[in-house]
C-alpha cells in the first residue's frame, strides 16, 4: 500500500485526485500565513491519499504532470520514497540520504523555499 500527501493548491488541475486508483483518506486546511512565500496562498488544502503499490509509479507520473512549478508532493510505500516535482521524479529506497539530498537540492534549484523542503 502506498500513502502520500498532496496539496490541492499545488496542482494545475485537482481533478487528478479523482483517479480511481487513489483513495483520499483525509483532507484538512492548513493556515500557513507565516511560512508561505508571497506567491503562495496562505491557506493550503492537505489531501492524504493511499492506494495499492502496483499503482504507485503511475500515480507519481500523473501527479508529476499536474503539479505546478515550485511545488512538490510525496508518496511512499514500505520501502520506497517518491518526491514528485513538475515532470521530474526522485525515487529512492528509504534511508538513501544521498538521493534524498539530491531531491532537496533540485527543489531548491527550481525555487521551492528551502524551509519547505522538510520531508
Amino acid at each position: 500500500m502506498y500513502t502520500g500527501l498532496i496539496l490541492k493548491e499545488s496542482l494545475e488541475n485537482p481533478d487528478v485526485l479523482i483517479d480511481d486508483r487513489i483513495t483520499i483518506t483525509k483532507e484538512e486546511k492548513w493556515n500557513v500565513d507565516k511560512s508561505a512565500e508571497d506567491w503562495q496562498p496562505k491557506i493550503w488544502t492537505a489531501v492524504y491519499i493511499e492506494g495499492t503499490d502496483e499503482n504507485l509509479e503511475d500515480i507519481a507520473m500523473i501527479v508529476s504532470a499536474s503539479i505546478l512549478d515550485k511545488w512538490y508532493a510525496n508518496l511512499s510505500d514500505t520501502t520506497t520514497e517518491y518526491v514528485i516535482f513538475h515532470k521530474k521524479l526522485f525515487s529512492y529506497t528509504k534511508g538513501d540520504d544521498d538521493t534524498k539530498q539530491k531531491a532537496r537540492n533540485y527543489g531548491k534549484f527550481i525555487g521551492v523555499p528551502e524551509h519547505q523542503l522538510d520531508w
